[in-house]
């Protein structure tokens, strides 16, 4: 009799909860079609062992032996014969993908349009200084980490990760002569701990963000879904709002903009600023961000900032090899002109440009890491790209804007100019930009000013000398009248334009960091235009796709996926997922997981438990 009470009590409860039963149903529904997805065509081999964990080696500065794996020209004579997977644009997004299919018996080719390999993670020399160009701070690098020992399948282990000071970021507010300084820890409490101090009659609404952080920690896992099971099963879940109550924070922080939810904590403008001053890291202001991707950035680097032991082309450089041993090759200066299809449709390969005309390479895949924009908009026929269900995507989320790059040599220690190891980011007026269609000196948007030669040990091989970078934001229009002249030989006005900007920007700096003054023995500006050069992108946005609202919603999610719907084309790096190194790099993962038809998610959880496990034991991997 108990047991029938309970089995009605059983029933009344379910009955009086028709959602329950609809949710249990689908979430059933769910896992089954992801069990048969997985199940599909034979898997690829795991690319991942801990056994690819070398220990690290001494740093190569040898720039010749660097120039000869990270230089190689491209030549008809130098492509493999039976290229598994052809891939356009080296950044980590590209050559992190090559790696891991190379680790699974693939022959890779990467193609790069510049003269060295490594997208963004590449560095370059002028008169005795060296610079990066885009890799500048790493987060969840400390070992052990699912970020590192990615890196680490990657590279083979074989590169050290110095982590930069506590305090790995200083926010700057107001004139830049008396500017207001808060400092951004990197764990928890101190964090917390130096808001408080700096905010303490905030401290209810610091305490509730802490909260907010915490609840918003497995933002992506919503996302990455989407990306994953087939599209007809996401859009489904989506339209019947099943993802909405599997994935709470994701639903929930995409909905709301960073400013809807600053504002909903706190009406101090001052504090708001330091809440929100590190989206010029994906380049969108917090009225138009989704708060979940300002918590995933300040997340990331709870657990502290990294740097590259020898700059971000260490990357490239112990890559390359992992690639070769495979049997494939990665080519600089092989700029791709289209991608080519065969009668039936399907992506088999590229006409690249040569000297006198272009060449045809073939391949069973063929990768785009240059970006959505350009694959669909340029590199395939139109008729094509404008039939495929992805091209409204494009429209819909829109490109993110482009920047200006000061670099600058500086003739002196860190100790003698008095330089902390930690970056700037300074706002003159509010934190939430307003960028004018006409230029304007002094630029309007914040400044974020990095200090490479305080995270790498730049003492040994540049002593007394140091190196300084300045990013803000700026629009292409600015410059575009000049788009057509030559790199490097455009005209005088152009020059003195992009000068006077960038002389204004190391004007703002010196005042906040006056000992800087007078030490600047090389100096040089980069517009949108240098951005495009370099880059490949058609306005210079160095973050692709824009990161607004719209990239994260099921309907823009579910589209920037790797596998196209143009047979044997895919696409990799930060497009399908976020920008930034660890987001391009996923995104290979991503790409790699559908090419090698494995969760590699999966694959990657149980070898950094094996790497764990190692460590304490003692038995260090790296």
């Amino acid at each position: 009799m108990g047991v029938d009470i309970g089995m009605y009590e059983f029933l009344e409860y379910f009955l009086n909860r028709p959602w329950l039963v609809i949710v249990i149903f689908f979430v059933y529904v769910f896992f089954y079609m992801l069990s048969l997805f997985m199940s599909g065509p034979k898997a690829g081999k795991n690319p991942f062992s801990i056994s690819h964990i070398k220990p690290v080696g001494d740093l190569v500065t040898d720039q010749q032996v660097r120039d000869r794996v990270i230089k190689q020209r491209f030549k008809l004579s130098k492509v493999p014969e039976e290229i598994d997977d052809l891939i356009i644009g080296s950044g980590i997004g590209g050559i992190g993908l090559a790696s891991l299919l190379s680790r699974s018996g693939h022959r890779c080719l990467v193609l790069e349009q510049h003269d060295q390999a490594g997208g963004c993670c590449h560095t370059f020399h002028e008169k005795g200084y060296e610079f990066d160009t885009g890799i500048h701070y790493i987060g969840k690098m400390f070992d052990g980490a699912d970020n590192r020992v990615l890196v680490d399948m990657v590279t083979g282990g074989k590169i050290e990760y110095p982590k930069m000071t506590d305090c790995f970021d200083m926010v700057c507010l107001g004139d830049p002569a008396k500017c207001k300084k808060y400092k951004i820890m990197d764990n928890r409490k101190a964090y917390a701990e130096e808001l408080i101090k700096a905010f303490p009659e905030e401290k209810a609404a610091i305490e509730k963000f802490m909260e907010i952080l915490r609840e918003s920690r497995s933002y992506f896992y919503g996302f990455f879904v989407l990306k994953f099971i087939p599209k007809w099963l996401a859009s489904f879940l989506s339209s019947i709002g099943v993802m909405n109550l599997l994935f709470r924070p994701w639903a929930k922080y995409t909905a709301q903009s960073t400013k809807d939810v600053l504002d909903s904590l706190t009406n101090n403008p001052e504090l708001k600023a330091v809440l929100a001053y590190s989206y010029g890291d994906y380049g969108v202001a917090p009225s138009k961000s989704p708060f979940g991707i300002q918590s995933a950035l300040i997340n990331h680097y709870m657990g502290g900032a990294y740097y590259v032991r020898g700059g971000p082309s260490e990357i490239a450089f112990q890559a390359i090899p992992i690639i070769e041993k495979a049997g494939g090759r990665v080519l600089v200066n092989a700029l791709v002109k289209k991608i080519i299809l065969s009668d039936k449709g399907r992506a088999v390969g590229v006409e690249v440009k040569t000297g006198d005309g272009t060449a045809q390479i073939f391949a069973k895949r063929i990768i785009s890491d240059a970006g959505v924009r350009n694959t669909f908009t340029k590199l395939l026929p139109q008729e094509v790209a404008l039939k495929s269900k992805l091209y409204p995507t494009i429209k819909d989320v829109g490109n993110s804007i482009s920047y200006m790059s000061v670099f600058i040599g500086l003739d002196g220690s860190q100790e003698e100019l008095g330089i902390e190891g930690h970056n700037l980011w300074c706002f003159t007026r509010s934190y939430e930009p307003h960028i004018q269609n006409t230029v304007r000196i002094p630029p309007t948007a914040s400044v974020l000013c990095l200090y490479p030669f305080c995270q790498d040990p730049w003492s040994k091989r540049f002593p007394n000398k140091s190196t300084c970078l300045v990013i803000t934001v700026a629009r292409y229009e600015w410059f575009a009248r000049w788009q057509d002249e030559r790199l490097k030989h455009r005209s005088e006005e152009y020059e003195g334009l992009k000068n006077r900007m960038g002389r204004q920007i190391w004007n703002q700096l010196t005042m906040i960091c006056p000992k800087l003054e007078g030490h600047d023995d090389y100096f040089e500006v980069g517009s949108p235009l240098s951005n495009k050069h370099y880059l490949g992108f058609q306005e210079g946005e160095i973050y692709g796709l824009d990161h607004t609202i719209n990239k994260f919603r099921p309907k823009s999610a579910i589209h920037l996926r790797p596998k196209t719907d143009i047979p044997g084309l895919y696409l990799t790096g930060q497009d399908i997922l976020v920008c930034g190194f660890s987001g391009a790099l996923y995104g290979g993962m991503l790409c790699a997981s559908s090419i090698l038809n494995r969760n590699l998610y999966n694959d990657l959880d149980k070898v950094v438990k094996e790497v764990r496990a190692a460590n304490k034991l003692g038995k260090k991997t790296t």
